[in-house]
């Protein structure tokens, strides 16, 4: 069977991907290895580069259905509880880069892109489709995919059950787009030399009613602690009901899984497995010297997910993203660390960005992606590597965290307001 684009991967950057080519009248086939979408990952930020684009998606009302819209983001000592800077957003960044800063959970986002896919009509989504194989030629290029058996529960027809038995299919396509994430086997196909490495920092996430905390606790704003190697990020979700936070605090870990020992392939999970006693012993150390606030939302929690974080080094040229008929997108292309908060933006840039130029049908197909990552690899390069930096910055203790609180508190907004972020079209 042959068609025009296929997509590997259903996350955020591929159901983006699927929206914006289908937008331009693109039919797209979707793979992805889940039999169904599930409810992984916790919170998620998009400032106005992204709203930008998903108000263009037409995705405005979904997003006021499910998204909070955070009145500022405040910037404090993880043992005060005066804010060393503020940055309005609100109303402010709306007139500022005409568009808004949300916040969101990530399941709801998914859905909002999962509805407005179909809604289109122009994806053939499969799921419980994992891709195994894939050779690229001048002409085409040929997939080879494990597709799922699945059965339909009475009790339920939106859940699907794998059976033991699965079916090998090939497939060819005009071109293969990897939005398949961190753990890509796109580029680990076609970019063997690209590798991600988990990184000693570890993510412990949480989500809590806003209804079970006191007056005090409860917020409207994103609010960043910073604390000797460790720091605290919270914000509302859904509608402001409910308060996302994320404690990313740097830990001892595995060796064979750092930067000079990668492994192939390399998973990322949502869940990494951290004996409980070990938990505490790393709150206990992340937490110590913390401010009353902090302390009482850690006991309110009642239980945290840890989450390895993984990082890849900056892109280096378009032809890491490109190469003939296959492209890289999101998480696939370039890992980054969430210490700007733009994973999920920089996905929703390259789809659009994607979209933009394969509807110059008059060029060839491999023009059309290098078109993409000449677009794409210099500003995501940037992202990674500001990411990196803030990662530094975030943890600094001694004198440079004495350095970085006296810059916050003079300087504060302009610190905090990154225009060639936020402004970029």
């Amino acid at each position: 069977m042959s068609m025009d684009v296929v997509i590997a991967g259903a996350g955020m950057g591929g159901l983006s991907a699927s929206i914006a080519l289908g937008l331009k009248g693109q039919q797209t086939t979707l793979l992805e290895k889940r039999t169904s979408f599930g409810e992984v990952g916790a919170g998620l930020q998009l400032g106005p580069n992204a709203t930008r684009i998903l108000q263009r998606f037409g995705l405005s009302k979904a997003l006021e259905r499910y998204a909070a819209w955070p009145s500022h983001i405040e910037v404090f000592r993880f043992d005060q509880e005066k804010a060393l800077a503020k940055l309005s957003l609100g109303e402010a960044f709306q007139a500022r880069y005409g568009a808004p800063y949300a916040t969101l959970h990530r399941a709801d986002f998914q859905a909002i892109l999962h509805e407005r896919m179909l809604s289109i009509g122009q994806t053939d989504l499969r799921m419980g489709t994992a891709l195994l194989d894939c050779k690229s030629s001048d002409q085409e290029v040929q997939l080879h995919i494990e597709a799922k058996t699945q059965e339909v529960e009475a009790s339920n027809k939106e859940t699907f059950a794998p059976s033991s038995s699965s079916k090998p299919q090939s497939l060819s396509a005009k071109v293969l787009i990897g939005a398949d994430g961190v753990s890509s086997d796109v580029r680990r196909l076609h970019w063997p030399h690209r590798h991600i490495y988990a990184t000693r920092h570890l993510a412990y996430r949480a989500t809590l009613a806003q209804k079970l905390l006191p007056l005090r606790l409860r917020q409207s704003c994103v609010r960043v602690y910073m604390g000797p190697q460790m720091h605290w990020v919270q914000y509302p979700i859904r509608c402001g009901e409910w308060l996302n936070m994320v404690v990313l605090m740097e830990v001892p870990f595995d060796a064979t899984h750092s930067k000079d020992t990668v492994q192939t392939p390399l998973q990322q999970t949502w869940h990494e497995q951290v004996p409980l006693e070990l938990s505490h012993w790393h709150f206990s150390q992340a937490l110590k010297g913390a401010s009353p606030d902090l302390q009482d939302l850690f006991r309110a929690v009642g239980e945290w997910s840890p989450w390895r974080l993984f990082d890849t080094n900056p892109l280096k040229g378009a032809h890491q993203l490109a190469q003939g008929r296959l492209a890289l997108l999101g998480d696939a292309g370039h890992a980054m660390l969430p210490f700007l908060a733009q994973g999920a933006g920089m996905s929703i840039e390259d789809a659009d960005a994607l979209a933009n130029a394969w509807a110059h049908e008059e060029q060839a197909v491999t023009l059309r992606l290098e078109n993409y990552a000449q677009s794409r690899w210099r500003r995501n390069a940037r992202v990674q590597r500001r990411a990196q930096t803030n990662a530094s910055v975030f943890h600094a203790k001694g004198a440079f965290a004495g350095v970085r609180d006296l810059g916050l508190s003079m300087l504060g907004e302009r610190l905090l307001d990154m225009p060639w972020l936020y402004g970029h079209r």
